[in-house]
């Protein structure tokens, strides 16, 4: 399996990304928000659709940067 992934949000928060099985054995990757170790939202995204995910944040990000949305 792979690593669970961490992303810095600031302010105490992270976001977590990390493959995982469920109980009937079906793969999938958990997205949760977390904060003192403790997951406050989690969304549990089928495999085959991260990459579509993937291109659309980055679409996202290039059109909120395009207007000047994004981080200085």
């Amino acid at each position: 399996m792979v690593e669970d992934r961490e992303i810095n949000m600031g302010g105490g928060w992270k976001m977590t990304i990390r493959m995982d099985v469920d109980k009937y054995g079906k793969s999938f990757i958990e997205i949760a928000k977390v904060r003192n170790e403790r997951k406050i939202g989690r969304f549990k995204l089928n495999p085959r659709y991260a990459k579509e995910l993937g291109e659309l944040l980055i679409d996202f990000s290039k059109e909120a940067e395009a207007a000047g949305e994004g981080p200085e």
